[in-house]
């Protein structure tokens, strides 16, 4: 390491014309910027697991930093400067690549605990409990989850959904006024401290859960929401990372798993694909795996901690979601709404308060993503705290900031368009893919559920044209107008292939043909002005023009085959097939 006092002579020395001015302006910015900073020695880790590290970027690949070994990138990570997460491995292969880094030792957080017997003597059987200044032991954890479902076992049950090789539980708390039924309504879920270390949310979401069951019944926007979303809430994910030093204590939290693996790194992803960070699917990653897959989550929000924004998919692409106005709206609501509670400089981060998570910094592997890709939901990041593991007596503080917005959040999944999709033959449900062609793009489209055939989507204020498909029957299309804050019912009777024409009424009485690269429309309504779409069957849009002469022309050349025709006249939308030969 060269010796900062050598560099700072150096400095003096270089004052001789231009250019070594520019130089030593360069030096003495790099000395200010690490004079505060301390020399992190290799003898730090034996004492302690990880370290927290930064590294200026100017002159470093970000890319090779996230090949090494033992380092994890970290939240508050910007275009030019990585913040890391690092084991005892990573430091020596960032010390192999000769790459720099800042370190200081971190303050310690105040941290009070509280045991089994100390939560037991202090329970409180009848009314809400209090704000929690504390954390709990896991033994105090477990019981205080078991205990809702003793004192609310009406509206609340403890679902087990895995139990680690540690003998820790993954618990969830699911919240319904009617447990057990099969109820149209969104599934939603809140989940916290993925990352061991971030327990900000974990207190937190025990006090949410309080909070809907002891005033449900007297709160009216509590009670509607228990009444008509089916809720799940997972305070703690990561308990062996949480509970690194012993179930009485979270001062050793680290943000691993036992085996050191960052989770929110360990889920498939759409662009890397199943393992990107070329690890196994950990325990703790399957479990959540199992339960996306069986619970069909619509909406959900994953609390994490170190910075305070809301970060929207995707972290995987560039490109942005198909429904990112609706993501920017909602997130935006969540970051006002928190304002109004906090003072001045609370959730202001980026954008204040919001961003796009690619944006922020490229992320593979994450949770948010592979919900949102893989299982059709929609889900964000919420970092809710500075401080990772947050001063205890701050706790109360923090959920003042945030009780209102985490609520209007969850109110989200009641908005949006709605409905059924079931066999016109049978009235069985089906599983159909609700889609609106030209909008929808990597998996954005949604499906109706094979149980009942519900499906949520969430949209923008806005006109969409929705396709319905399913494998061997015809396609149903649709327009439906959205607005903020309200819900949009589209029931849909699919017929198999061949049984029924594939039409919505058909209330303007037309018939529709082709020849010669154009498409007639033949009938007593006169619809000039009217708008015509051309699908192929896969629901593909071909083109959309508007009609001369009861004809429009067809742009392009087609293969011969049957097409879908939807024309749109004054609000009213008719569906009809339409054959096109050369």
């Amino acid at each position: 390491m060269t010796n900062l006092k050598m560099i700072k002579l150096k400095c003096v020395l270089k004052k001789t014309n231009t250019l070594a001015k520019g130089i030593f302006l360069s030096l003495c910015i790099l000395i200010s910027s690490h004079t505060y900073s301390q020399r992190l020695e290799l003898s730090h880790f034996d004492n302690y697991e990880v370290a927290e590290v930064s590294v200026d970027l100017h002159n470093v690949d970000i890319e090779l930093i996230a090949l090494l070994e033992g380092v994890e990138l970290d939240h508050g990570s910007t275009k030019h400067k990585a913040n890391l997460y690092i084991t005892k491995l990573g430091f020596l292969n960032l010390e192999k690549n000769n790459i720099p880094l800042s370190w200081s030792e971190p303050p310690k957080s105040n941290i009070k605990m509280k045991s089994l017997e100390e939560y037991n003597n202090g329970i409180i059987k009848s009314n809400c409990l209090p704000p929690m200044d504390f954390y709990p032991s896991y033994e105090a954890y477990i019981q205080m989850m078991y205990d809702f479902e003793e004192k609310y076992p009406d509206l609340c049950e403890i679902i087990d959904i895995g139990t680690l090789s540690s003998g820790r539980k993954i618990l969830v708390a699911h919240i319904g006024d009617q447990l057990g039924a099969v109820e149209e309504e969104p599934n939603f879920l809140y989940t916290s401290t993925m990352h061991g270390d971030e327990l900000a949310g974990f207190p937190m979401m025990l006090m949410y859960i309080d909070m809907l069951l002891c005033n449900y019944g007297t709160d009216e926007k509590i009670t509607e929401a228990v009444n008509n979303i089916n809720i799940y809430i997972n305070p703690l994910a990561n308990p062996d990372g949480t509970y690194r030093g012993g179930n009485q204590t979270v001062e050793q939290a680290i943000r691993f798993n036992n085996q050191f693996v960052d989770i929110n790194r360990n889920f498939p992803d759409p662009k890397e694909g199943p393992n990107p960070d070329g690890r196994n699917h950990q325990e703790e990653t399957l479990i959540f795996m199992d339960f996306a897959e069986q619970y069909d989550i619509h909406l959900s929000c994953n609390i994490h901690g170190g910075k305070e924004v809301c970060s929207y998919p995707w972290d995987t692409y560039i490109e942005k979601h198909a429904d990112d106005e609706w993501w920017i709206d909602v997130t935006r609501a969540y970051a006002d709404t928190a304002h109004t509670h906090a003072p001045t400089g609370y959730l202001t981060f980026l954008n204040d308060g919001i961003t796009n998570g690619y944006e922020w910094y490229e992320l593979a592997g994450g949770r948010q993503d592979y919900m949102t890709y893989f299982h059709r939901g929609r889900e964000f990041s919420l970092e809710i705290s500075n401080q990772k593991i947050l001063d205890s007596d701050l706790i109360p503080t923090y959920w003042d900031y945030n009780r209102s917005a985490l609520l209007n959040y969850m109110f989200e999944a009641q908005y949006g368009l709605r409905g059924k999709i079931l066999d016109c033959r049978t009235g069985l449900p089906l599983l159909a893919e609700i889609s609106i062609p030209g909008h929808d793009m990597q998996n954005s489209s949604v499906f109706s559920s094979e149980a009942d055939g519900s499906y949520f989507r969430f949209l923008a204020e806005g006109q969409y044209d929705i396709m319905v498909t399913a494998e061997d029957y015809d396609t149903l299309f649709a327009n439906i107008s959205i607005v903020d804050k309200s819900t949009v019912r589209y029931d849909g009777e699919l017929c198999p292939l061949g049984e029924v024409a594939t039409v919505d009424n058909n209330v303007l009485d037309l018939f529709i043909y082709s020849n010669k690269n154009k498409i007639y429309i033949q009938g007593d309504n006169n619809i000039l002005n009217a708008t015509l779409s051309l699908y192929a069957l896969n629901g593909t849009l071909i083109q959309k023009s508007s009609i001369v002469d009861m004809s429009t022309g067809i742009n392009q050349s087609l293969p011969s085959g049957i097409y879908i025709a939807t024309i749109e006249v004054d609000g009213i939308l008719d569906t009809y097939k339409v054959l096109i030969s050369q």
